[in-house]
């Protein structure tokens, strides 16, 4: 692993709102040899992509993310969360959010001794702060398709930050072949390394089957999805597959923040858990009898990589998909389906035919991408990319998987 750098990591998720993301999972592990201050996302317009039930808790959540300021959750780990106006697109408005923040970095970076960083740069409303620092390496980790980000409306605006990013990056690391493909035709400092997974976490568990209290009255089979509730779900083809499959209870945990869920909710067979801590889990897809990844086909998703998707395979579990590349390319102990129908009917099949072959070899997959080998891998791209960078040479573009 890379040593005594440190890392400032413009950050896509809130670290206190959310589970943890593919970068609170890379930061926890740099911190343990580097210094890194993760900050808090700041590019928002808060009234966008949301619908209004969502906007009071969306709202609270950031308070009280700003409430901490600064706070160091673990040994050579600061979390910031930078004050900022909610709003971006117009020019007055950047420029004056753009100076609020220069001055609070500035701050920070002073207080906590940090000079020359490395810039993780995956939040690319930071294109606007990259000539503020000297950096010893600015490394671009492309973890979503963020010039479509819905969250946002100058869209226009989103795809020059995300452009000037990607062009002044000395390292382009893509979570997904996807993102890989579209990005290696831009640069030539490109490399494809999927999400990670804390796998000995997911595989205990699926070793001990602990009972989870949540599911005391929850009848078997389990056909199940954790992650945020949001429109990009597929709402229909959960609805069709819920009415047809009525002997198989349907479960979700996690936070809704999008979309209309209240038809789904009024099935028997339906179980939402709302939003559970990352800690349970584990226990809870060691549960599971079947795992589930139902997502609209738009271009985010079409471009994503599910952080979950490993970690259905370290707890054995059989997995049903829509359409995604990074499940397809397992699709021999995946099931892919491209409609509704398809769709229940995977769920049948693999609740039926699936295999200890089949299992093991989604453990052993899911194995290979452990976080911590990621680690290695990212250290190891990031010290050749310093040392061309120092030589002045080109950085071979090339897959890592």
């Amino acid at each position: 692993m890379i040593e005594r750098l440190s890392i400032i990591c413009f950050a896509p998720t809130d670290w206190w709102a959310m589970n943890p993301s593919c970068t609170t999972h890379l930061m926890r592990r740099f911190a343990k040899k580097n210094k890194v201050l993760y900050i808090n996302p700041f590019s928002s317009d808060l009234l966008t992509g949301i619908n209004k039930k969502g906007l009071l808790p969306r709202i609270t959540r950031k308070l009280k993310s700003l409430i901490k300021t600064v706070k160091q959750v673990e040994n050579n780990l600061y979390v910031f969360s930078p004050v900022f106006l909610p709003i971006q697109g117009k020019p007055w408005i950047d420029a004056a959010n753009n100076s609020l923040l220069k001055m609070q970095l500035k701050t920070i970076c002073y207080l906590l001794g940090i000079s020359e960083p490395l810039l993780w740069l995956e939040n690319i409303r930071a294109a606007d702060m990259i000539s503020w620092f000297n950096p010893s390496l600015k490394l671009y980790h492309v973890s979503d398709l963020f010039s479509d980000d819905s969250y946002t409306t100058n869209h226009q605006l989103q795809h020059q930050r995300e452009k000037r990013i990607s062009d002044e990056s000395d390292l382009l690391i893509c979570v997904s072949t996807e993102l890989y493909n579209r990005k290696q035709t831009q640069s030539d400092k490109v490399f494809y390394l999927p999400h990670g997974v804390d796998f000995d976490l997911f595989q205990q568990s699926a070793r001990e089957k602990e009972p989870l209290r949540e599911l005391n009255d929850v009848p078997r089979p389990i056909a199940g999805y954790f992650g945020t509730m949001t429109a990009y779900n597929d709402i229909e083809l959960l609805l069709y597959c819920a009415r047809q499959l009525k002997n198989i209870s349907f479960v979700f945990a996690g936070q809704i923040t999008g979309g209309d869920y209240s038809e789904l909710a009024r099935l028997s067979n339906v179980y939402l858990l709302g939003r559970m801590p990352y800690s349970k889990i584990p226990q809870l897809c060691a549960c599971f009898d079947v795992c589930m990844l139902q997502w609209k086909m738009s271009e985010w998703i079409k471009c994503c990589n599910p952080l979950k998707m490993f970690e259905y395979m370290a707890s054995s579990k059989p997995i049903v998909s829509v359409p995604i590349k990074e499940a397809m390319q397992y699709s021999d102990i995946i099931s892919i389906a491209h409609t509704k129908e398809q769709f229940a009917n995977a769920i049948q099949w693999e609740l039926q035919n699936d295999t200890p072959e089949r299992a093991n070899k989604r453990v052993e997959i899911a194995r290979q991408h452990s976080w911590d080998k990621h680690v290695e891998r990212i250290s190891e791209l990031i010290e050749k990319a310093i040392a061309t960078k120092q030589s002045g040479k080109t950085l071979p573009c090339k897959t890592t998987s």
